[in-house]
C-alpha cells in the first residue's frame, strides 16, 4: 500500500483542489417553489390571422380555467405567427391590443398567461414574449435573440442577451426565452444562474410535411437538453400545423409535441404530434 506524503503547504494546496473538484461534481442545488399546474395550448396558428388566433387563445383560456390551471402556455408568436411577411407592417406595441386581450383573459379566468408576440417598438419589430399575471399584469417580457437571420432579418430585429430576466411569483422565480434562443445554452443558464427554477419558453418548430416527424423528435431533443444542462424545469410550448404563407420556408408547418421537461431532461408530459391539443401537468412543490 502506497501513502502519500504531503508537507503542510502541500497538504492545503491539495486540500483546496480536492473540494473544488468536488463542488464542480456536486449536483445543482434544488430550487424551493411551489406547486404548479401548466396547460400548453398548442394551437394551429394562422399566419396573418390575428382574429382568428385571438378566438384560438380564448378557447384555450377557458378550457385551461376549467381544469383548474394555473398557468395557460400559448407558443411563439401566437398573435400572428412568427414567419409573417408583414410583420413590420402590422406587429402591435407592448401594451398593446393583443397583450391587452390576454390581459383580459387572465383577469376573468384568474390564471396566468404566457405567450409569444410581434411588437413594435418605434422603427423597430421584434419577436418577443410576455407573461401575465392573473390579476392581469404584465410582469415579465422578453425579446428574441436568436431570430435565425437568414428567416427573419426583414420581419423583426434583435434582442439582448443582456436583457434576459426573471420575475419572482407565487410559486417562485419563473425566467422566459423563446424558440431559438436556447440553441445556445448560455442563455437558458443565464436564467439558472439568475436564480429560477422553471423557464418559460415559447416555440415555433417547423419543417416540410416529408420532415415533420423527424423535426417532432428534434423538437422534444431540444426540451431535454436545455432541461438537463441547466437544471430547470422547462415548458416548451409549440405551434403545430399553420401553414407558412410566405418567406423561405412557405408551405412548411408545425410539429406540435409540446412539451414539460423536468430538471434532468426527462419528460414529464408531451402533447400530440401534429394535432391541436391542450395538455396539463402538475408540477410538484419543491421544499
Amino acid at each position: 500500500m502506497h501513502y502519500l506524503s504531503l508537507n503542510l503547504p502541500e497538504l492545503l494546496l491539495f486540500m483546496f483542489f480536492t473540494c473544488m473538484c468536488a463542488g464542480q461534481a456536486a449536483e445543482r442545488p434544488v430550487r424551493t417553489h411551489g406547486s404548479l399546474r401548466v396547460a400548453l395550448a398548442q394551437l394551429p396558428l394562422e399566419d396573418g390571422n390575428l382574429e382568428k388566433n385571438m378566438l384560438l387563445a380564448e378557447n384555450a383560456a377557458a378550457a385551461a380555467a376549467r381544469q383548474h390551471a394555473d398557468f395557460l402556455n400559448l407558443p411563439e408568436a401566437a398573435d400572428w405567427g412568427w414567419l409573417y411577411q408583414h410583420a413590420r407592417r402590422d406587429a402591435l406595441p407592448i401594451p398593446g391590443k393583443y397583450t391587452e386581450f390576454l390581459s383580459d383573459l387572465a383577469r376573468k379566468h384568474r390564471i396566468w398567461i404566457s405567450a409569444g408576440c410581434l411588437e413594435k417598438d418605434g422603427d423597430k419589430v421584434f419577436n418577443s414574449a410576455v407573461i401575465i399575471d392573473r390579476t392581469g399584469r404584465l410582469v415579465l417580457k422578453h425579446r428574441k435573440i436568436n431570430t435565425l437571420e437568414f428567416l427573419t432579418k426583414h420581419l423583426y430585429d434583435r434582442g439582448n442577451a443582456e436583457d434576459i430576466k426573471t420575475v419572482d411569483t407565487e410559486f417562485g422565480r419563473i425566467g422566459l426565452t423563446i424558440c431559438a434562443d436556447n440553441f445556445e445554452l448560455k442563455n437558458p443558464q443565464r436564467v439558472a444562474d439568475l436564480g429560477a427554477w422553471l423557464l418559460v419558453a415559447p416555440h415555433g418548430f417547423a419543417a416540410e410535411a416529408s420532415k415533420l416527424e423527424a423535426n417532432s423528435r428534434e423538437y422534444q431533443a431540444h426540451i431535454s437538453k436545455v432541461a438537463k444542462n441547466t437544471g430547470l424545469w422547462v415548458i416548451g410550448t409549440d405551434a403545430v400545423l399553420g401553414t407558412v404563407q410566405g418567406g423561405a420556408w412557405k408551405g412548411q408547418l408545425h410539429s406540435g409535441c409540446s412539451m414539460v421537461a423536468r430538471p434532468d431532461g426527462s419528460a414529464a408530459v408531451v402533447a400530440r404530434f401534429k394535432e391541436p391539443d391542450l395538455v396539463f401537468y402538475d408540477i410538484p412543490a419543491q421544499q
